[in-house]
């Protein structure tokens, strides 16, 4: 890319701010543009496009990246998705896992904490808080007071703080999960307080679920089966569909991992291992009347059997 290569005049450099700065639109074009450009750096070279490796056109042709991005991306993502799935704001984070990946967390005052795949975390803890931020991804966590570790009587509090709002911990075990601007809170011990960026307050109680996202927080649910099993390694389901236990195994599998409608709606009951995906492919073979069809290392569908 032009501007990345250093090679951009001080003009063209001027004319992509004041495009850049026109309509919040072309700001999210340009970061589709830096993820398509962070995904092909890692492309294998014999993967690589010959086309994206000519040399990068000049002035007009640079304001119009977001558009070609978007054919740009269409070859990318079915040969290589960006190594750890996350977005820009996550690259300096203190803490990744990459797509596929689990991370055990001890912080310094004895609570723990669980990073499940493709999830970026940053820690501060000063004399005021012991804070967290989580940018993306899906964590689960034990504090200190619910451990009976050494930080329990720790005046301070522990708060996790998302795009959305803020979560505060009441000596508890919890799950947070945030992903496209929208974040979900299960507490499995004790409760939260939860406090969203328009200042809604609610608590939630351990058994219990809430969405939140940019402009409220939602109706308070009960938790329905086993949401910390992935802290083990599985995904536990009871009668749910082939669609969305595909959705869920796509979130730890580099590439596509899709499923075709008219084998969505079957029913799958099972424990599958969320860390080895293509076993859990296989056991979805085995049971159901599906075949997972391979197009290449990256992209699969689960389609009927036979078709």
């Amino acid at each position: 890319m032009l501007l990345a290569s250093g090679n951009a005049t001080p003009q063209e450099r001027r004319e992509w701010a004041a495009w850049h700065a026109a309509d919040p639109a072309h700001q999210v074009e340009w970061e589709r543009v830096e993820r398509v450009q962070r995904m092909m750096s890692g492309v294998p070279a014999d993967l690589a496009s010959p086309t994206l490796r000519r040399p990068a056109p000049r002035r007009r042709q640079l304001l119009k990246s977001a558009a070609i991005a978007g054919t740009a991306s269409v070859l990318g993502y079915g040969l290589w998705r960006e190594s750890d799935g996350l977005g820009t704001s996550a690259w300096f984070a203190d803490h990744r896992t990459a797509t596929g990946e689990q991370h055990r967390l001890a912080l310094a005052d004895g609570s723990v904490v669980v990073m499940n795949t493709a999830t970026a975390l940053d820690v501060r803890f000063d004399a005021q808080a012991r804070s967290l931020r989580l940018h993306e991804g899906e964590i689960f966590i034990e504090t200190a007071t619910a451990l009976g570790a050494a930080g329990a009587r720790d005046p301070r509090p522990l708060i996790v703080d998302t795009a959305v709002g803020r979560v505060r911990a009441l000596g508890t075990r919890f799950l947070l999960r945030f992903e496209d601007r929208r974040l979900n809170v299960a507490v499995v011990d004790s409760a939260v307080e939860i406090r969203s960026t328009r200042g809604a307050v609610r608590r939630l109680d351990a058994g219990q679920q809430v969405g939140v996202d940019e402009t409220s927080i939602g109706r308070t649910e009960s938790i329905s089966g086993d949401m910390t099993a992935w802290t083990g390694g599985s995904l536990i389901v009871d009668n749910a569909r082939l669609g969305d236990v595909v959705a869920e195994l796509d979130r730890y599998r580099r590439g596509r991992l899709g499923c075709d409608p008219r084998v969505s709606e079957l029913r799958v009951s099972g424990a599958f291992p969320v860390l080895d995906v293509d076993r859990a492919l296989s056991a979805l073979e085995a049971t159901l009347p599906v075949r997972v069809d391979r197009a290449n290392a990256y992209w699969a569908t689960v389609r009927p059997r036979g078709a």
